[in-house]
């Protein structure tokens, strides 16, 4: 867990969940090396995780693993509320980590970004307080094969909001919505009428730190 709090209980930890090929292009990890936090003022702590928790989950998953690290840090800080970030692979696993949680005082919000499995299920976790959930609806390229093969979510039905991004518009950097850059999908909104999933969770983390 990266403590960027001085040593002090942190207000919230942002765990991140990395996907398939995390490993090599560094999608989300990333994103949690330059994390800016949700609100100013709050101290917050990172952790990443890769999807299959350091196994081989091509043939078998570890979400088992990083759920009980996950289960250990809530009852070392009960009353710190936890923000769960997957995308793609890690995005299922995030859910599915939700789902092994026992119960605790501390608030949990989950944020999915273009998630993918077959395997789990996207029902809602009961130790879900809210649910952001961003997903690639149309586009992408001929690098989006690998998604669409192993299975994208796509709309939640469990999630309290669902942002829909077309690969065929361009994100601020010009660059199109794609499933390998989570960024966008995590930072920028679909629409003039939506907030981003990052603005959400704000939001929602500002209520359950009573501010």
């Amino acid at each position: 867990m990266n403590l960027g709090s001085g040593g002090r209980t942190p207000d919230y930890l942002a765990v991140f969940i990395g996907g398939f090929g995390d490993v090599m292009l560094g999608c989300l990890s990333r994103l949690e090396a330059a994390f800016p936090g949700f609100l100013p003022g709050a101290v917050h702590a990172t952790a990443y995780y890769h999807w299959d928790g350091g196994g081989l989950g091509v043939f078998r998953d570890r979400c088992d693993r990083i759920a009980e690290d996950l289960e250990r840090m809530r009852r070392e800080l009960p009353d710190v509320p936890m923000v769960l970030i997957g995308h793609s692979y890690g995005g299922s696993c995030a859910v599915e980590v939700a789902r092994r949680q026992a119960p605790c005082p501390a608030p949990l919000c989950l944020l999915t970004i273009d998630a993918v499995a077959r395997r789990q299920k996207n029902s809602r976790p009961e130790s879900v307080d809210w649910w952001g959930n961003s997903y690639l609806g149309e586009g992408g390229g001929f690098m989006d094969a690998v998604p669409r093969m192993g299975g994208r979510w796509g709309h939640c039905s469990g999630a309290d909001v669902n942002l829909s991004f077309s690969g065929f518009r361009e994100d601020r950097a010009g660059h199109p919505y794609c499933h390998r850059r989570p960024g966008p999908m995590l930072y920028e909104s679909p629409s003039e009428e939506e907030r981003s999933l990052y603005e959400e969770a704000a939001f929602w983390l500002r209520g359950a730190l009573g501010r």
